[in-house]
């Protein structure tokens, strides 16, 4: 759908960012990191083939919340990507999901990586120094995959990965529950939210169950159904080797330094010698 994205919608995502912002320099400064905010290998594992995995049920009154109540608080644990992020950790989220989004869905993978660090502080709250380690890592890692952003390469056909993750969504979207919701709105060739206030009254769906659903059918489009796998590793490659190379720079050369959790370490051994 093309639609001009209105005054309120940018007044809407700019107060959530200061609020973000915020939070991320109250955390980071146990670290001496600052997290930067923005707007946004092998065959791409993290979704099925065929379409998108249902969660469980959620816990009562998560569909009674706000937008800003999901992205913001401590339900944003209860989020699949934030699931997804306990369940196969940092490295594996960027890898088989998030590097693999093209630009021009930029505002799916800045809100991802956003809600992964959320969610860890929250998770994180009272952690033992174990876990206080992995908070540092993990959010040094996601800082890291949100400065890649900002210079992510644009793909040789930038045309063939925007349309073949597009028509993904839009095919996941109609074989879900709700076919006439929309996942994104196109603004100047790049793909940008909805506004929240349309979700439930012109969809018929929670602003949890919306959010759940995109990030289901992401990890659909980021399959590339419709490309045949070398020319989609093809047209990615640039890009992962570009977030291969911001996040082991920031992990090096940061200050200061984070240790690298015992789960990790041959992952980072690995994204070093062979990268994404």
């Amino acid at each position: 759908m093309i639609e001009t994205v209105p005054t309120a919608m940018r007044w809407y995502w700019l107060f959530a960012a200061v609020v973000l912002l915020w939070g991320c320099t109250s955390s980071s400064g146990q670290d001496g990191s600052d997290p930067t905010i923005t707007s946004d290998a092998a065959q791409p594992s993290g979704a099925s083939e065929t379409g998108p995995e249902r969660a469980p049920e959620p816990a009562a009154g998560l569909h009674e919340l706000s937008r800003l109540e999901l992205v913001e608080g401590p339900a944003a644990q209860e989020l699949e990507v934030s699931e997804l992020l306990r369940r196969v950790g940092v490295l594996e989220l960027l890898g088989t999901y998030v590097i693999n989004i093209p630009p021009t869905a930029e505002f799916i993978s800045s809100f991802e990586l956003l809600r992964g660090w959320t969610a860890n502080d929250h998770h994180f709250a009272d952690a033992d120094p174990e876990g206080e380690i992995s908070r540092l890592f993990e959010n040094r890692i996601l800082s890291a995959a949100l400065s890649a952003l900002e210079s992510l390469p644009n793909p040789a056909d930038p045309t063939l990965l925007h349309d073949a993750f597009f028509d993904a969504l839009d095919e996941c979207a109609r074989e879900s529950s709700w076919p006439d919701v929309e996942l994104y709105v196109i603004y100047d060739g790049r793909g940008a939210d909805v506004l929240p206030e349309r979700v439930e009254p012109e969809f018929g769906i929670s602003q949890f169950d919306y959010l759940q659903l995109r990030h289901e059918c992401a990890r659909y489009a980021v399959t590339y159904p419709t490309l045949d796998p070398e020319e989609r590793d093809r047209l990615l490659a640039p890009q992962r080797a570009h977030f291969a190379r911001v996040i082991l720079d920031r992990l090096d050369n940061e200050l200061p330094r984070v240790e690298v959790p015992d789960r990790y370490q041959a992952e980072i051994d690995d994204l070093r010698a062979n990268g994404w």
